[in-house]
């Protein structure tokens, strides 16, 4: 922030942008390159741009606002952007809805084969219609169709889903769709309907969901969004922070995440074309902290050293007693985690990768703002993990043109001769510069001579100026940017990727040393999650954020934990495999172990060029 300006912090997206006093937040965003829809051309007639304060001052509400929000509304910091000036620091949380473009989130990964073991079941059942004849209640009738047609079990079912049969059963003749988890009835459906699961990976960041078939296994839909609890935090401590601090900071964080997954249940199922009521069993995995949020379990205990998780078992949970919209009587499978900072998310790309069953010493490295790493040795029959606070930097945030992965967004960069070549994502006008593009430009820097292998950048070097706290490189010009002001990386750009590389490297060498693993001994690197899935493998070894082992041939596998998390959905097998994973795999603390510091400083500088 200059003397005479304020820094706007638009969330989820991540774009940070300086304006003088007195703007307003459409501009800002127009600045920040930011499409916020504006049919109106921002003369606060469409009522399309809105937006949420979250933190600041800013102008008081006028005519234009009350003609299109609530006074509710109002009162939660819901604004129109185009008629809202800002008089300090702001953060902006932008709904879905106000964005012209979509963020790119990724959600696929390499599918896995395996034999189907759900947990619920769907059977077709016909049931006589009541006459005076014959006076049975409306769930005996279906418990004897049942024990006729497919078994004698003691069927039972819950008041919240008995309320949903009367109508159901006489609309359709009673022909109906039973869905049952062993012996309870979860849900009722018109005849033909199959079982719908529900997957989630629940990252810090983004949320990624899968519907799927329970009986073929097949993705019916998948989809993302952005975890709506970035606007109170974008790492996990500050949510822990804020849900510790404030009575209801904890009910609060739990509704929103909930609000932001039945979206996504609800977006999914008009994809697939399904009801919600045929979604009779989810899946969700997230990092410790993550699942206690979601579970509105304290975090106080995980927040502070030691760092102890409420409970580390699987969880299952009533989808409504999560506010999540489903068959009436569907469960929640919450897989276990390894530690405090190692969750089931952790254990589901170690399940969805395969790491577990290979027959060699391997790692996988599931990158995030949190990066958990695994170790195996198949011959000790050992897993050991460990987490890294590597921070938002791979996301854009703490980078002054850093953005999340969306339209315009800077995503790969070569400096050869004649200049800086950047591909966008869209092939858009440069408005600023996502994960994979930031490592690919340090990487090219470094390269060509820009920054030296202590991370400092080069005065002499073409294309680098001094602005007002040192230097900067220049990646695009403002005459080819959609901003109309040039796109840099700066000195303390270069610096934040260096404590995030670092934070990783030390990581996996700390373990290695714990373990005593040496580096010809591993044959494999997995890399994993939606940043890996992007990141441009040479750049990541060239800065020394992966480590350059002998022997090993790396491989990038997408959203391994939302494979993992499918997985699980749909075999109790794997679920049982969940859980020996959980069991066999040993926690390491980082910052307890000899020479863990000189590693992380060491770290920090940019390895020699090969």
């Amino acid at each position: 922030m200059g003397e005479s300006t304020f820094e706007i912090d638009f969330e989820p997206i991540g774009k940070r942008v300086d304006v003088a006093p007195g703007t307003n937040l459409l501009e800002a965003a127009r600045q920040a390159g930011i499409g916020l829809a504006s049919v109106c051309g921002g003369e606060g007639t469409c009522g399309r741009c809105r937006v949420t304060i979250m933190s600041g001052e800013v102008s008081a509400p006028v005519d234009a606002d009350r003609r299109f929000l609530s006074q509710l509304e109002l009162t939660s910091g819901q604004r129109l952007a185009c008629r809202c000036q800002v008089h300090s620091d702001v953060k902006v949380q932008v709904p879905k809805a106000s964005l012209v473009t979509d963020q790119r989130l990724q959600v696929s990964g390499v599918a896995r084969q395996m034999q189907i073991e759900a947990a619920v079941h769907a059977y077709e059942i016909e049931a006589p219609e009541p006459t005076l004849h014959d006076l049975r209640s409306d769930l005996d009738r279906i418990i004897d169709a049942l024990e006729t047609m497919h078994g004698r079990r003691k069927w039972f079912a819950e008041p919240a889903v008995v309320r949903t049969l009367s109508a159901l059963a006489r609309r359709t003749g009673w022909r109906l769709t039973v869905y049952a988890r062993h012996n309870e009835i979860v849900g009722f459906e018109a005849p033909g309907r199959k079982p719908i699961g529900f997957a989630a990976d629940l990252g810090t960041t983004k949320i990624a969901g899968y519907l799927v078939d329970l009986e073929t296994g097949e993705e019916l839909a998948a989809s993302g969004i952005m975890n709506p609890q970035i606007g109170y935090g974008e790492d996990v401590i500050s949510r822990m922070v804020h849900a510790t601090r404030h009575d209801d900071g904890s009910a609060e964080l739990a509704r929103v995440v909930r609000e932001g997954l039945n979206n996504l249940i609800i977006a999914l199922a008009f994809q697939a074309g399904v009801s919600q009521e045929q979604i009779v069993e989810a899946c969700i995995v997230g990092n410790t902290a993550m699942t206690h949020l979601l579970l509105d379990l304290p975090v106080h205990q995980l927040s502070v050293s030691p760092f102890v998780a409420a409970t580390s078992t699987a969880l299952d949970v009533k989808a409504r007693d999560l506010q999540l919209e489903m068959a009436a009587g569907a469960y929640v499978h919450v897989l276990p985690c390894v530690g405090g900072f190692v969750g089931a998310d952790h254990v589901a790309m170690i399940l969805g990768s395969d790491l577990d069953r290979k027959p060699y010493v391997a790692v996988g490295v599931d990158i995030g703002t949190n990066t958990e790493i695994a170790l195996l040795k198949p011959n000790e029959k050992t897993l050991t993990s460990a987490s890294c606070a590597s921070g938002p930097a791979f996301e854009g945030a703490h980078i002054r043109d850093g953005m999340r992965a969306s339209t315009g967004a800077i995503e790969a960069v070569k400096i050869t001769a004649t200049g800086v070549q950047i591909k966008t994502i869209d092939n858009a006008p440069p408005v600023g510069v996502c994960g994979s593009g930031i490592v690919d430009a340090i990487a090219e820097m470094y390269r060509s001579g820009v920054i030296n292998n202590r991370g400092r950048i080069n005065r002499e070097a073409p294309g680098v100026r001094k602005n007002e706290k040192g230097y900067e490189f220049i990646l695009a010009p403002a005459e080819i940017s959609g901003t109309g002001r040039d796109i840099v990386i700066t000195q303390a750009d270069v610096n934040e990727i260096q404590l995030a590389k670092g934070a990783i490297a030390s990581g996996l060498e700390t373990l290695m040393a714990a373990t005593g693993t040496a580096p010809e001994e591993i044959q494999e690197v997995i890399v994993a999650g939606a940043f890996g899935s992007y990141l441009n493998l040479d750049s990541a070894l060239a800065i020394g954020l992966l480590p350059r082992l002998p022997n090993a041939k790396y491989v990038q596998v997408g959203n391994a934990a939302g494979v993992g998390a499918k997985m699980a959905l749909l075999s109790l097998k794997e679920r049982r495999r969940a859980q020996q994973i959980m069991q066999r795999t040993g926690y390491i603390e980082l910052t307890t172990q000899p020479d863990f510091n000189s590693r992380f400083a060491m770290s920090m500088l940019f390895p020699k060029q090969s």
